[in-house]
């Protein structure tokens, strides 16, 4: 295997969680294409939402990891913003 490729996948139990974060952010995006697509119309629904609080919340927690103060911020600010989506949608709903 090449060199560069021992290097990137050297530390993958130390990337776990930024990654699983990262596929998890992608997959909202895949998921909200996906109920637009069937809608015909842009959706944005309330798993939309769930997902982003979760991939935000791994992401914080890797950008804490590897000291990354700019990443925690956008994080963790962009958990808070989904949460209080979700918070809107509860709301909306009674």
């Amino acid at each position: 295997m090449p060199e560069i490729f021992l290097h990137l996948f050297a530390d993958l139990r130390a990337e776990a969680v930024g990654l699983i974060g990262g596929a998890i952010f992608l997959g909202s995006w895949m998921l909200q294409a996906w109920e637009s697509r069937l809608h015909g119309t842009p959706v944005v629904s309330g798993r939309f939402f769930a997902l982003r609080a979760v991939a935000c919340a791994l992401l914080t927690y890797e950008g804490y990891r590897t000291g990354s103060l700019s990443v925690v911020v956008v994080m963790l600010s962009t958990m808070v913003l989904m949460l209080y989506n979700l918070l809107l949608l509860r709301r909306g709903r009674r």
